[in-house]
């Protein structure tokens, strides 16, 4: 239903969170893991903006088995995320479409991902495609 809102959900992420997603997707940069680098730079280490993404779409994630994910779109990292921060997810349906398949429907969902005080540090949209009921 257009406007629904989904439950809120939040998870802080740490330093450990930072370095083990360096290690999975080998992205060292020093903004993320370099304290001095990134002190002087950035005013502390920054957390990856995809692990913010997969973060936030994460904590959004609807455990519908009659629903799969169809893309995203116009993601944005408007605010910095830094170890420590905790994260709060929101997700509200801002669009519903029919697929060319009439036994499918499209879901959109806007997320947004918001700091401990309130800051947007992220946004996208996240298209679902999903069974729809009572198809003529």
């Amino acid at each position: 239903m257009l406007g629904e809102c989904d439950v809120e959900r939040r998870r802080t992420v740490d330093q450990a969170d930072v370095n083990m997603f360096a290690g999975l997707t080998l992205d060292f940069h020093p903004a993320h893991v370099d304290h001095t680098y990134a002190e002087a730079r950035y005013g502390g280490r920054l957390v990856h903006g995809m692990l913010t993404f997969s973060l936030v779409t994460g904590l959004n994630v609807e455990y519908n088995m009659r629903a799969i994910s169809y893309g995203y779109e116009k993601v944005r990292f408007p605010a910095p995320v830094r170890s420590g921060d905790t994260l709060v997810a929101r997700a509200e349906v801002v669009d519903l479409k029919p697929h060319r398949k009439p036994e499918i429907g499209l879901v959109t969902k806007r997320y947004t991902g918001l700091n401990q005080n309130g800051v947007v540090v992220f946004s996208c949209l996240h298209t679902l495609a999903v069974d729809r009921r009572n198809v003529a």
